[in-house]
């Protein structure tokens, strides 16, 4: 194709050269591009004052019913009269198919007309890419399920496994489930200091670095969760421990409104971190497959403890200007003005793969203010790292890599 955007017709077609050999039939390409043109132009309004995000199956009933696998996970509500497919359906019924446990069931008539029949629900969740764990897979309908993450942004998925996403038009090299590795590598696991006296003494392997690691990840993706969904943006900068000082002295880098004394308890999330790993290795098993799968009370308590921080993240950060943390999840400051405008900014790099390694230059006038913001604090004070959640719910990490300003763009948690 030689335009820069995808339209519904465009992505009809790649859904269909993507589509698993192995996976049933997508319909003919005009019934397709019509069922894509319904939810894109969906994901531009906004129901209650919020931007419309669902999620929606193209399958019969009778598809449904002949699945490979029962859909026992599954609660099927079957409409008494059938509605006509169009965005403002989509509008109206996204709040009952908001989570990522519920869909919209939608099916092409014998001559090529939508309709949407019901609505499925679930306790669980069918996306096997979001990782907000610990809990319960569904069987997801073998068939397309498309998850509408705000507006002009799509994921394409073949039961529970993504085919394509798109996202500011186009679907090559955007987007990202994963959290770039590249972006984190070694920056947080300050990790036995982390671990704390619990785990003094133990020879420390990978598996129990990834542990602390996913720990770290289920709590930022809790307050990233939370702050797109308040509609309200948000800058986290994160700063190495011994730099607190010098880059939040008066005159630094870093101005902050409201900065916090520390805790006479101790840093809440460290506290947290040391508490579920002593109980972890009471358990018998330092890892985080352990702590997924553990149907341990005071563990679970721990969890919620640990997403009701996040939550007090998100609100913190709702607050005009970035918050600053720590490598540690220690939070020293909210309110905090960056002060970089000095330095000279032209261009940032998008990175196309997880690790960083193919890049695509972009002028960096075409963001915000608290996007140029982070571009600017991560030239002045490298070692720092930064994650912007725009007001539109788009999330963007930031890192200063051999002097280039690498960003990644995020799908929704």
């Amino acid at each position: 194709m030689t335009h820069a955007h995808y339209y519904p017709a465009d992505l009809a077609l790649a859904l269909l050269q993507r589509w698993p050999a192995d996976a049933p039939p997508l319909p003919a390409a005009d019934v397709l591009t019509d069922f894509l043109s319904v939810l894109y132009q969906a994901s531009l309004l906004f129901e209650e004052g919020q931007a419309v995000r669902c999620h929606a199956v193209l399958a019969s009933p009778a598809q449904l019913a002949a699945q490979p696998v029962a859909l026992t996970d599954f609660h099927l509500v079957r409409l008494a009269e059938v509605r006509a497919w169009n965005e403002q359906e989509v509008r109206r019924l996204s709040p009952a198919v908001h989570p990522a446990t519920s869909l919209l069931a939608v099916a092409p008539t014998p001559d090529g007309r939508l309709q949407l029949w019901g609505l499925l629900f679930s306790g669980h969740q069918w996306d096997q890419l979001a990782d907000e764990l610990p809990r319960t897979l569904a069987h997801a309908p073998q068939a397309l399920l498309v998850q509408l993450g705000g507006p002009g942004s799509l994921v394409f998925y073949y039961g529970a496994h993504r085919v394509l996403t798109l996202q500011r038009g186009r679907i090559e090299g955007h987007g990202f489930l994963q959290f770039p590795r590249a972006w984190g590598a070694g920056r947080f696991l300050e990790n036995q200091q982390l671990a704390g006296p619990a785990a003094a003494g133990l020879p420390w392997t990978e598996e129990q670095n990834e542990c602390l690691l996913h720990l770290v990840l289920r709590m930022q993706r809790r307050a990233l969760t939370q702050a797109r969904s308040s509609g309200h943006g948000m800058l986290v900068v994160l700063v190495p421990t011994p730099r607190v000082a010098e880059l939040l002295v008066p005159g630094g880098v870093l101005r902050p409104k409201y900065r916090l004394l520390p805790p006479e308890a101790g840093p809440r999330y460290p506290n947290l971190v040391r508490a579920i790993i002593q109980r972890l290795l009471a358990l018998g098993e330092l890892s985080w497959t352990c702590y997924q799968q553990s149907p341990d009370a005071e563990l679970r308590y721990l969890t919620a403890e640990l997403d009701q921080f996040g939550n007090d993240l998100a609100a913190m950060g709702a607050v005009d200007g970035a918050i600053v943390l720590t490598h540690q999840m220690e939070v020293v400051g909210f309110g905090v003005e960056v002060q970089a405008t000095q330095v000279p900014l032209t261009q940032v790099y998008r990175a196309l793969d997880v690790g960083g390694q193919t890049l695509q230059a972009l002028p960096a006038d075409q963001s915000g203010t608290r996007h140029r913001a982070a571009y600017r604090l991560c030239l002045a004070a490298p070692d720092c790292l930064a994650i912007v959640v725009s007001q539109d719910g788009n999330v963007q990490f930031v890192h200063n890599h051999a002097g280039r300003v690498i960003v990644w763009d995020q799908l929704s948690f």
